[in-house]
């Protein structure tokens, strides 16, 4: 598959990853939107601007280390079922069978979004130490790797319906709403202990890693 990668930005260092996501019935970040086709095929420019802008959140909130400066994200021409983080690094396709999905069902993923749980990912991998933890299992109810479920969704307990999936889709959730909102936990969400106890993770793991 041919591809390309975006420049490294000015700051930080080189950005990027991927992990495989098989069903467009499952994907997270949807909301509603308008048709418009344009928004539904990703160019290398919006790669590159959205990189950027994700990379620039985590190192302001304390994420970026010396680990992450080989990843790369790549922009390739088409993928029928899958784009994220996959063996290191991240891909994202200008179309893939989720944008089609998307767009005949009137809803729409921020780019931005995608690159933020695709980096939460990135980072787990590349900080086991700080994912394979008893706390990781008190604050997401189940090992990082475990590949089911750990309750049903529960806005309660998980931030969007896709983090009820796994538990590593539940951190990966939580991290890119935790840059979305620049580590500030909304207000609607603080008297939810459960989403509290999980930013916290987040909190103590930059502040781990940032050191």
């Amino acid at each position: 598959m041919e591809h390309q990668h975006p420049p490294t930005p000015a700051q930080p260092q080189s950005r990027r990853e991927f992990s495989t996501i098989p069903s467009l019935a499952t994907m997270p970040f949807h909301q509603n939107s308008v048709r418009q086709i344009r928004r539904h095929i990703i160019t290398y420019s919006d790669v590159c601007r959205a990189n950027d802008a994700t990379t620039t959140e985590l190192e302001n909130l304390g994420f970026w280390s010396e680990r992450l400066e080989k990843i790369e994200v790549y922009w390739t021409v088409a993928s029928l079922d899958c784009y994220g983080w996959y063996q290191g690094d991240i891909y994202i396709p200008a179309v893939t069978g989720a944008h089609l999905s998307d767009y005949f069902q009137g809803r729409y993923v921020r780019l931005t979004d995608i690159l933020r749980h695709e980096w939460g990912h990135a980072v787990a991998d590349k900080w086991p130490a700080l994912i394979d933890t008893r706390r990781f299992v008190r604050d997401f109810g189940s090992p990082y790797e475990s590949p089911n479920p750990v309750w049903r969704y529960d806005p309660d307990q998980h931030l969007t319906r896709y983090a009820a999936t796994m538990p590593c889709e539940d951190f990966a959730e939580t991290f890119y709403l935790f840059l979305r909102h620049k580590g500030r936990l909304p207000v609607r969400l603080r008297a939810k202990p459960k989403i509290v106890r999980k930013w916290q993770f987040l909190e103590w793991m930059a502040g781990k890693i940032s050191r």
